[in-house]
């Protein structure tokens, strides 16, 4: 997308088309790999950071931003957010627009399944920011989880213990609803 029709031919006069950050942790790969894939549904131009390496404040340098989670152990957080989960609700994310993706497993924890992902987008929504980007629970098999809201998950909800065989649709469909959303 440029600026004016007069610049087409320079790169400095290029805006991108996106203003997209992901902020992921991940303890088994699992919710990095998923990152990388949501990065490449939206056709790479996204920047993906991990939240055990990249301060959560960078956030801040974004319109539109993903987190990813894995609920680990009992509807707990993952390590690496557990330890910025303060600082994540402590930005002012008025004007932000925020999607949530997490990684759970509906078959051993079905009574806290995906509670990461209500956990980060409830903190998110207090800082200000609009959530985006809820899924129907449609497909999943659990008994309670925090990430419902209205009858529906707060986030994408990946099983990629269960039902690693729905992962890339669910990617690709929440991906092209979050284009719309983000205003992408």
């Amino acid at each position: 997308q440029y600026r004016s029709d007069l610049c087409r031919e320079t790169a400095e006069c290029y805006t991108p088309m996106s203003n997209l950050g992901i902020f992921f942790s991940s303890s088994t790969g699992n919710t990095e790999e998923a990152a990388d894939a949501i990065k490449a549904a939206f056709g790479g131009d996204v920047d993906v950071y991990s939240v055990a390496d990249t301060p959560v404040s960078k956030m801040l340098d974004y319109d539109n931003i993903i987190i990813g989670i894995p609920t680990w152990e009992i509807g707990e957080l993952e390590a690496d957010w557990d330890i910025v989960v303060d600082d994540y609700a402590g930005l002012d994310l008025s004007g932000k627009k925020l999607a949530v993706f997490g990684l759970g497993d509906q078959v051993n924890y079905p009574d806290t399944y995906q509670d990461g992902v209500g956990i980060l987008a409830k903190k998110g929504r207090d800082a200000g920011a609009t959530l985006v980007g809820f899924t129907s629970t449609e497909g999943h098999d659990f008994d309670e989880s925090f990430a419902l809201e209205d009858g529906k998950f707060m986030g994408l909800c990946l099983d990629n213990d269960n039902q690693a065989g729905d992962t890339d649709d669910r990617i690709a469909a929440w991906v092209e609803q979050l284009k719309g959303e983000f205003g992408l």
